[in-house]
């Protein structure tokens, strides 16, 4: 057996057990919050020796940038899964506001996870960074869509970059005051409230 072979082997096996420890390290970051996540707990929930994570994530920390960094391609892949931007202009303002205020998009992550995750980056400027990116990434995409939007005709509010930071702020609101304070049998009429609101603030033509 080659040695090249076995390197290629551990980078198959790498590319498999990364992502099953960052769910596990997820997962307990929702039930225990960061105080209670550990590297020894992740591995007596996978049932492996606290060593195979430490030989891909030395600290409690790097599992958090990981993480952090896994949350930034899922929103990508959500984001790339939009209709491309060639779609009919009021179509694709409608699907881009079904998908801000969508189970999707809300649930792309857990809030008692990312309080977690927001609390660390206060202490640590790698986490801090990682968390900016992932804002700037969201603020540069909302900012393309308004713009185009806004060229078409579909909508009147002008200066995408700060019309992306005044939805982006209300979307943060409406996530964390609908996890503490709307029922599950107002949530449908809230999301549709949300939806109207949004479109008003964009001056969607025709609302």
């Amino acid at each position: 057996m080659g040695t090249s072979f076995i390197i290629m082997k551990t980078r198959q096996n790498a590319g498999l057990r990364k992502p099953e420890i960052l769910k596990n390290f997820y997962d307990i970051l929702i039930e225990e919050g960061i105080e209670g996540a550990s590297i020894a707990k992740i591995a007596k929930r996978m049932d492996i020796h606290p060593s195979l994570i430490m030989h891909y994530f030395s600290t409690k920390e790097k599992l958090v940038i990981a993480a952090v960094d896994h949350i930034v391609r899922e929103y990508g892949v959500l984001i790339q899964r939009m209709e491309a931007r060639r779609t009919d202009p009021a179509r694709r303002l409608e699907r881009l506001v079904d998908t801000l205020v969508g189970d999707e998009w809300y649930r792309m992550t857990e809030i008692a996870a990312d309080f977690s995750v927001i609390s660390i980056s206060f202490r640590n400027g790698e986490i801090d960074e990682r968390i900016r990116r992932l804002y700037a990434f969201y603020k540069t995409f909302l900012a393309g869509e308004f713009r185009a939007l806004g060229e078409a005709g579909v909508i009147g509010r002008r200066d995408p970059q700060r019309t992306a930071e005044i939805v982006m702020s209300l979307l943060e609101g409406y996530r964390h005051f609908k996890h503490f304070y709307v029922g599950d049998e107002d949530a449908e009429s809230y999301r549709n409230d949300m939806k109207r609101a949004l479109l008003q603030l964009l001056g969607a033509v025709g609302d």
